[in-house]
């Protein structure tokens, strides 16, 4: 039985109708979206953490037909500027959400967009939005087997009591995703020089399927001396503890941080792209 479809007895189409339709992600939808997601745990690791753990800051709509998921797309309050996300199969389903989700985030009929999805998909929205902007990222995976593990003594976990550090190393770094809510998705580690925090790699979200790390920064005077790695070393230790698959972006054209994440056992899973457009 496929574990996408929506139950039977709790079906709102007309039977036997085709007709696409868009209604709020409810506990009706919820089993049905994550397994539709799951399917595909990387490529879709963003829209699943919007209706898991990060449901709460999520305003997420479901694309459907006959009981069939079709697409979904979400909009994580939780940023500092117009962030979505979404899955949709070929077709019609795509617009019909942009569409149902500007209806419950009116900020989406006027003002600029932001996604970071696989570079397929934003192909696939150039269809339906003026894209103002793209750029390219590497997905790098590592997983238990792969990890290569380093330590550090400058190394240890972040609490809430650095907080008030770690926002001050975001701006020196001019990090524009910052938020100091960061460690209640998941652990965070950071790198000490007489106590000053110089470095330090966050958990952007952490479902049962897939850890994201972010937050990634090195103080401009303690670059390419390996504590941003040793940060993310940690952490990705830390993260297996919470799923079996972690991963982070980069830019494609920074080789540099490319080659420190391949050290440490990262590698290039799947090119997304960060992109800003308007409907």
């Amino acid at each position: 039985m496929d574990i996408t479809r929506y139950p039977h007895h709790l079906q709102v189409e007309k039977k036997r109708s085709m007709t696409l339709q868009v209604s709020e992600l409810d506990d009706n939808w919820q089993a049905c979206a994550v397994a539709y997601l799951r399917r595909m745990p990387y490529r879709n690791a963003i829209p699943l953490a919007h209706i898991t753990q990060l449901r709460q800051s999520c305003d997420v709509v479901v694309a459907h037909s006959r009981g069939l998921i079709q697409g979904i797309a979400s909009h994580y309050r939780n940023l500092p500027f117009l962030g979505i996300t979404f899955v949709a199969e070929q077709g019609s389903p795509l617009p019909a959400l942009l569409t149902a989700l500007a209806e419950r985030v009116p900020a989406m009929q006027t003002d600029t967009i932001s996604t970071v999805v696989p570079e397929h998909r934003a192909q696939q929205l150039q269809a339906h939005a003026h894209l103002e902007s793209v750029t390219i990222e590497w997905q790098m995976v590592v997983e238990p087997e792969t990890l290569k593990p380093i330590e550090r003594p400058e190394v240890r976990r972040l609490h809430e009591a650095d907080l008030p550090a770690m926002g001050i190393l975001a701006r020196a770094c001019g990090m524009v995703t910052w938020r100091p809510g960061v460690l209640a998705n998941g652990p965070a580690f950071g790198a000490f020089v007489d106590e000053h925090l110089v470095a330090m790699a966050a958990t952007h979200f952490a479902t049962v399927d897939v850890v994201e790390i972010g937050n990634v920064a090195t103080h401009p005077r303690y670059r390419q001396q390996g504590f941003s790695g040793a940060c993310i070393s940690a952490l990705a230790r830390a993260g297996f503890s919470l799923a079996p698959r972690i991963y982070l972006l980069v830019v494609i054209d920074h080789l540099h941080a490319i080659e420190t994440y391949r050290r440490l056992g990262f590698w290039p899973s799947e090119r997304f792209a960060f992109v800003r457009f308007k409907l």
